[in-house]
This record gives structure tokens, C-alpha cells and sequence, in this order.
């Protein structure tokens, strides 16, 4: 996936964010970041009496749950890998201590969706400022 880096200041945000979005979302793992897929979680996990042996059903349900586990780790490291090699060192410094990939996603965005209105104001403030003066040409 051809994805540009992410700007430390959050200048080119709004167009790194969409095609991330859509190189996620080709790959078949924007469930990760949209908030749609959590962890699965271990259905023996909750079993009242741990002493008993699995019944041949929670083994099943136990095998069939680390399938599952396994395709979301999988998926959880694809993106995760993705957003490290698109962003600075600095912004993976910040960002390396979460935990899943859907809070990576909202602390990057979380960031730099704050500092892309301010950009936004900024620019236009700049271009309120601008006047032609009357012997340039516009």
C-alpha cells in the first residue's frame, strides 16, 4: 500500500487520513479502526466451576475461538504496522504505548484533527489578509 508519511505537524492530516482510511479499508481491516471489531474474547473464560474438564462443546468453542483470535491479531498488527511506517519517529514515540489499533487510530486523529481546523483558520485568516495592491496585477 502506497500511503504518504504523515507530517509531523499535521499539515497534510486530512489527506493522509483518507487514503490511510481507504488502503485499510482495501486490505479488509477497517474494522480495526472504526470501532466494529473488538478482541474475541475467550468463551471458557467465564466458566463458573475452572476445576471441571472442557465438555467437548467448550472445546470446540475454545478451538474455534483461537481461530478467531489469531485472525484479529493478525489484522491488529497489519494496521498497526501500517500507521508505524507512515508517521515520525516522534509521533510513534507517542503513540507506541497504546494498545490496540482503534486507540492508536484515536490518538493520531485525536491530535491532528484539533491541529487541522487550526491550519484551516490559519489559512484563512491569511487569505482575508491578502489584497492586491493597485498597480499589481491579481
Amino acid at each position: 500500500m502506497k500511503i504518504p508519511q504523515l507530517d509531523v505537524a499535521g499539515t497534510n492530516w486530512v489527506i493522509y487520513k483518507d487514503r490511510f482510511l481507504w488502503a485499510i479499508d482495501a486490505c479488509g481491516h477497517l474494522d480495526h479502526i472504526d470501532g466494529s471489531m473488538n478482541e474475541p474474547v475467550d468463551p471458557t473464560s467465564e466458566r463458573e466451576d475452572m476445576e471441571r474438564a472442557l465438555t467437548a462443546a467448550e472445546i470446540a468453542a475454545q478451538l474455534e475461538w483461537k481461530k478467531e483470535l489469531k485472525i484479529w491479531k493478525q489484522g491488529e498488527a497489519i494496521v498497526k504496522q501500517q500507521i508505524a511506517a507512515t508517521i515520525p519517529d516522534s509521533l510513534f514515540m507517542k503513540i507506541q504505548g497504546k494498545g490496540n489499533a482503534l486507540e492508536i487510530w484515536s490518538s493520531l486523529a485525536n491530535e491532528f484533527e484539533k491541529k487541522s481546523r487550526s491550519v484551516a483558520m490559519d489559512l484563512w485568516k491569511r487569505l482575508q489578509d491578502e489584497y492586491c495592491s493597485k498597480k499589481a496585477d491579481v
